[in-house]
């Protein structure tokens, strides 16, 4: 479901507001929550689909990615920075979604 899909389909279950509106609420959802998730330790949890957030590991640099660095850049830093982009899902979204595979799986 792309962003027009999106935003049609919340302004057909809610008629008293016009699609511009719920195009414009939906883009500043999404500019407070990058915000939000740029942020050292920034974690974003929308009701009942579950929590959006980064995690950032420093790595030592050594082998292939070493060889590749310097080859690159000529240097090589001691350790990189490796960021992880993680959504886990609420156990009601899980529910939901196990049930949907079952259910075609059955069919």
């Amino acid at each position: 479901m792309n962003h027009r899909q999106t935003v049609q389909a919340v302004a057909r279950r809610l008629p008293h507001l016009q699609r511009h509106t719920v195009a414009e609420v939906l883009e500043v959802a999404a500019e407070v929550w990058a915000a939000e998730l740029a942020q050292r330790g920034g974690t974003v949890t929308v009701a009942n689909l579950g929590r959006l957030y980064v995690e950032a590991q420093q790595m030592q640099v050594g082998g292939a990615v070493r060889e590749k660095l310097k080859a690159q850049y000529g240097t090589v830093p001691a350790t990189i920075r490796r960021l992880y982009y993680r959504f886990r899902p609420s156990n009601w979204l899980r529910d939901l979604i196990e049930e949907a595979y079952e259910q075609t799986q059955e069919e």
